[in-house]
């Protein structure tokens, strides 16, 4: 089975426990991220939250994805699929502290998929759209915590 995995980063104005914060608030992703369109929590506990998401996908916006996130703070956050349209997606946010107070936002992702869909989307997701994707996700969560910085 094909696998695709990507890692993109970028510096954030804001030490690490104002950005986990922002990524550990689920519930503020469709806010943030323009191909998600509705997120509703199933389950949750102190380290996880299961949540169905409704995002768009390739342009589709009917996919439903049930999401597992998992908390690791203060510098870890895993995003992993339990059930939607690829054989596995496992995505993380790692934070970096650096030396002049900022923190270094790497956000990674690994999908292997199989069949049609799965070969479909792997070759939409090489083109360049993931990375695009991914590129999107680390600069929105770099403004939320910069513009929380300063209110």
């Amino acid at each position: 089975m094909p696998t695709l995995r990507l890692v993109v980063a970028v510096k954030v104005k804001a030490p690490m426990a104002r950005i986990f914060d922002v990524l550990a608030d689920v519930e503020r992703y469709p806010k943030m991220f323009r191909y998600m369109h509705g997120l509703r929590v199933v389950e949750q506990s102190d380290q996880t939250v299961l949540a169905e998401v409704v995002e768009d996908m390739f342009g589709i916006k009917i996919f439903r994805v049930l999401t597992q996130f998992t908390f690791e703070p203060p510098a870890k956050v895993t995003i992993e699929q339990v059930q939607g349209p690829f054989e596995r997606a496992v995505g993380w946010f790692n934070l970096e502290p650096q030396n002049d107070g900022s923190t270094r936002l790497v956000h990674g992702a690994e999908i292997t998929a199989s069949g049609l869909l799965g070969a479909l989307g792997l070759l939409v997701l090489g083109s360049g759209e993931a990375k695009r994707r991914m590129t999107e996700e680390v600069e929105a969560v770099k403004r939320e915590a910069e513009r929380l910085m300063n209110p």
